[in-house]
């Protein structure tokens, strides 16, 4: 059977969709990545410009609009921290900004003289050798495994603000790892 140009038809494009929506799944924390996947390459084969090719200009816009808009929300559902923090901003804190009001909090004093004292173990454990740098690795990479855990747990529970603070220190800790590899080159 020769598909119709309804099959073809795009809805109308709305920016104002959330991730979660625009791939048809529902918000929360814990998706499986098949399913993440699944519904990306469902509404990515409905969507993709190739598709379109042939409509008018209209429609090839839209087209685009659509494909770029689910790579977006594809990107960010995969990613088990990416979706958090964008569960975070749909309940109102982005984290990405330093909005007093709905921006991410500010980190702790004794969050920040830990990185600091952290950092100059990390100028000494280089100088002990592989192994110490190893064991900081992977001690730092728990820290920030229980960061996003508490997170996680603390969304679930309906605490926002705990949540933000939580990836707040979350990211820190990532910058730490992110450092600590490159002085390694793990």
């Amino acid at each position: 059977m020769t598909p119709s140009a309804s099959d073809f038809a795009l809805p109308q494009f709305d920016p104002n969709v959330d991730h979660f929506a625009r791939l048809g799944l529902p918000r929360r924390i814990a998706l499986a990545r098949d399913d993440i996947e699944t519904a990306y390459l469902e509404r990515s084969r409905r969507v993709h410009p190739d598709r379109h090719a042939s409509a008018d200009a209209v429609v090839q816009r839209a087209a685009l609009e659509h494909t770029a808009a689910l790579n977006e929300a594809y990107a960010i559902l995969r990613d088990r921290v990416r979706r958090l923090e964008y569960l975070v901003a749909l309940a109102g804190i982005d984290l990405d900004s330093n909005d007093p009001n709905e921006g991410a909090p500010a980190p702790a004093q004794a969050l920040l003289i830990e990185m600091i004292e952290t950092r100059e173990e990390l100028a000494e454990r280089i100088a002990q050798g592989p192994t110490a740098v190893d064991e900081m690795h992977d001690a730092v990479s728990d820290r920030a495994d229980d960061r996003y855990e508490q997170a996680a747990v603390a969304l679930e529970a309906g605490d926002v603000r705990r949540a933000a603070e939580r990836l707040v220190e979350h990211r820190y800790l990532r910058r730490l790892l992110a450092e600590i590899e490159a002085a390694t080159n793990h």
